[in-house]
């Protein structure tokens, strides 16, 4: 009997649910723009369901610099009707074209977010959706668009923040707003990597107003010698005058045994890998090197910065993949706003790359941090010392152009 009687209470509760199935699991938070200007950032709401919902119980909170508790709360109005967009901007925007797409105007001021701010959507006082981590203060946005990972039909609402749900893009890409037009939307295309633009040959290697600094351009060029995964000399062209030693901007492979370095794990598999898969057959490949804008195209040491790129697909990228470096930068600087394919930086897909390579725990990313991930095969831990100079080991990725 005593059964049966729980059984009904949970059917019955079931069937509560149910009938209140409520429409906040469907409104989601889509975009996010932090614009250069606080005064033109908008947040964008898509209802995933085929019914229209009335906002009038919604609400968006703000907390501030890793605050528990939020400092800013929007009671928002209207409809969002179905499969459909509702923008919320401020009475401060600075753009008329965006303006003109806003479905509900904030009255006291900008958004109240700067890229490390809580965003949080709620439905009769209930957290629903959210962007960031309450008490955590960190900057997961600054000055970026915020695109939420994957198509429209797969958007769900979730208070479980994860960095890696939401795509970054340039920031003011407010040609995006209340549309689906952008390119980069799923993990398969994040993965597929970012490829050469054509926009960047017709750039300079070396800025126009300062020889020393990069102007973001790409010289075609061939391969003289590789030193190890993350440093290899180039042929002289056009404004890589000279030629020589480049080291790979963005990453930071293992050392193999050298004059003032000692070999470290996974430093000859980086080194295999750049040598025999990525800049093997170089006079076979199409290989520009670029610059990075507005820095110095000189690291020192007689070294050259700057990224390498092999049949139009980024090396660093590659090698990031393959959990051969250790961590990608995680702040976006000015040149990562032009550094850009599809109008999402390089590093963004180097950030996604690099945490797939931490979910599979690959290369660094396996053991001793992982006990049961994956060992370096040039590498005896118990000795702490190198074992070969040629280890047997394979991508687990398949090369782009293979």
């Amino acid at each position: 009997m005593k059964k049966v009687f729980l059984l009904a209470m949970f059917m019955m509760s079931f069937l509560t649910l149910a009938a209140c199935g409520s429409k906040e699991t469907y409104v989601v938070i889509s975009k996010v723009f932090d614009a250069k200007s606080q005064a033109n950032n908008v947040i964008e709401l898509y209802n995933t369901s085929s019914e229209d919902i009335a906002l009038s119980d919604y609400t968006l909170r703000f907390y501030s610099n890793g605050e528990e508790s939020y400092s800013k709360e929007i009671n928002l109005s209207r409809t969002i009707e179905a499969n459909e967009y509702y923008a919320v901007g401020s009475v401060n925007v600075l753009n008329d074209d965006i303006e003109d797409e806003f479905d509900f105007i904030y009255e006291d001021g900008s958004l109240p977010f700067n890229g490390d701010d809580v965003i949080e959507l709620a439905y009769k006082d209930e957290a629903s959706d959210r962007v960031g981590t309450i008490g955590a203060d960190f900057m997961y946005g600054r000055d970026l668009t915020l695109i939420r990972l994957g198509e429209l039909s797969t958007f769900k609402p979730t208070t479980d923040y994860d960095l890696f749900d939401f795509i970054n893009y340039i920031p003011d890409a407010f040609q995006y707003l209340k549309n689906n037009d952008y390119e980069i939307k799923t993990l398969e295309d994040i993965y597929a990597g970012p490829q050469l633009e054509d926009r960047f040959k017709s750039m300079s290697y070396v800025s126009e107003d300062d020889s020393n600094l990069g102007g973001g351009g790409v010289v075609l060029t061939t391969v003289e010698n590789i030193a190890d995964g993350d440093t290899a000399t180039f042929t002289a062209s056009g404004d890589f005058e000279g030629g020589g030693s480049l080291r790979y901007y963005y990453i930071d492979t293992p050392e193999v045994n050298g004059a003032y370095v000692d070999a470290a794990p996974w430093g000859y598999v980086a080194s295999k890998y750049n040598k025999q898969y990525l800049l093997n057959d170089a006079n076979d490949k199409e290989i520009y090197i670029q610059s990075i804008p507005n820095t110095s195209i000189d690291e020192g040491y007689g070294r050259y910065l700057g990224l390498v790129w092999v049949n139009g697909y980024l090396s660093q990228f590659l090698i990031t993949s393959e959990g051969l470096t250790s961590s990608v930068p995680i702040s976006y600087e000015a040149y990562d706003y032009i550094l850009t394919y599809k109008n999402v930086p390089y590093l963004t897909f180097l950030r996604f790359a690099e945490q797939r390579a931490k979910e599979n725990s690959w290369g660094m990313h396996g053991y001793p941090t992982d006990p049961d991930g994956e060992k370096a095969p040039d590498w005896n831990y118990s000795s702490n010392t190198y074992t070969t100079q040629d280890p047997v080991w394979e991508p687990h990725l398949e090369l782009p152009w293979a």
